[in-house]
């Protein structure tokens, strides 16, 4: 360990587990297995109307503003509603299959493993930080195969606080008996990891791979291969 930090508090979808990907990939089973086609004119046609949604209601569910429900439901309405063919029939299936088969999906974000091995090798205390929902989380966790590394899981479900919230912050450090100084958040959300963790006096680590975060401030650090946290870690 040649850090000041003892502590490493890691976002888990989209910067060690493959949301994008495995995401994608359920959907895909999902849109040929409830008939969908029928609907639209490709999946990618039906994959862009809900990730438009997804991506535009999970900020409002952070921030406590709608409810798990009518997220769950609605990313799955609106793509038929547009398209003008909305089937509820379609829309409950897809809602109620999506969560179980996307647990099961094992992508990782290149290098996590790698890093993580390293990391915990050199003394450090890791930990999974997520605003995922509790019941497919510790699945997608376990599946994954990195579950070894991490010294406790934190959800946002479990705590009744959401990233970006300082006491969401705040309550795990307590928690870890870390010190903030001595702690650092790595996430690739910048609402919610990055800016959540400057809030609550603790340094940030944005992981971006595509190099074009919309950033207000510089963080601690910026990475766009999760193996660079080893050139300073």
């Amino acid at each position: 360990m040649r850090s000041p930090y003892k502590h490493l508090f890691f976002d888990w979808d989209n910067t060690l587990w493959n949301f994008s990907a495995n995401a994608e990939e359920s959907l895909k089973v999902l849109f040929f297995q409830n008939g969908l086609n029928a609907y639209f004119d490709s999946f990618d046609e039906y994959y862009l109307l809900y990730k438009k949604r997804n991506d535009e209601l999970w900020p409002l569910y952070s921030l406590g503003k709608i409810n798990k429900d009518y997220l769950n439901t609605e990313r799955f309405v609106y793509p038929m509603q547009e398209k003008g063919c909305l089937n509820k029939t379609k829309s409950d299936a897809m809602q109620r299959d999506y969560l179980p088969l996307l647990a099961k999906q094992t992508r990782l974000i290149d290098g996590a493993s790698e890093v993580l091995e390293y990391l915990k090798n050199e003394g450090y205390k890791l930990y999974v930080i997520s605003n995922g929902f509790s019941e497919v989380q510790y699945i997608k966790i376990e599946v994954s195969g990195l579950q070894k590394y991490f010294t406790k899981i934190y959800l946002s479900e479990n705590i009744r606080e959401h990233k970006p919230s300082r006491l969401f912050f705040d309550y795990v450090i307590k928690s870890s008996n870390a010190r903030k100084s001595e702690s650092l958040v790595v996430g690739d959300n910048w609402d919610a990891d990055i800016v959540g963790a400057k809030n609550a006096g603790i340094d940030q680590v944005l992981f971006s791979p595509a190099g074009n975060a919309s950033i207000t401030f510089t963080p601690n650090y910026i990475i766009h291969d999760l193996r660079e946290l080893m050139s300073f870690l």
